[in-house]
């Protein structure tokens, strides 16, 4: 899938996928810097795998990127404080067996399902596009 594809059955898949025309090391720090540049808080990165094996066989190919902007985290806590639990705060980046590498993110169109608060879709409106511009910015 590409950054363009937001297709009518992407909305209700819980995941996106997208490709990399870089490697795994550039596509990190182009993420970094571009959620720093979109304004937005960058936490430690964790493996994706972290806790779930010994220290020694993580693999150090599967890397998520956490990241929040506290504006608009309180804003979305305001119109309803469950979406606490489903905020997509993550960006994990991926490189397969084959050298290919994804960037993979929750979908926000499938996380307003679970609500059914205009406030909310327009506010997740917003972060939607703040995602894509990121995604788009790292992907071209």
């Amino acid at each position: 899938m590409t950054a363009s594809a937001a297709e009518q059955g992407d909305k209700l898949k819980l995941t996106l996928v997208y490709d990399s025309p870089y490697g795994f090391e550039e596509t990190l720090e182009s993420l970094r810097n571009t959620i720093h540049a979109h304004n937005f808080r960058v936490f430690p990165d964790r493996y994706l795998e972290e806790g779930l094996v010994d220290e020694f066989s993580v693999n150090t190919r599967q890397i998520s990127v956490r990241f929040c902007n506290f504006s608009d985290l309180h804003q979305a806590l305001q119109i309803d404080p469950q979406v606490g639990v489903v905020l997509p705060c993550t960006i994990t980046v991926i490189e397969n067996a084959d050298g290919k590498v994804q960037l993979l993110t929750g979908n926000v169109q499938a996380m307003l399902t679970l609500f059914d608060n205009p406030d909310l879709t327009a506010a997740f409106h917003d972060l939607e596009q703040k995602y894509q511009a990121i995604i788009d910015e790292v992907t071209l």
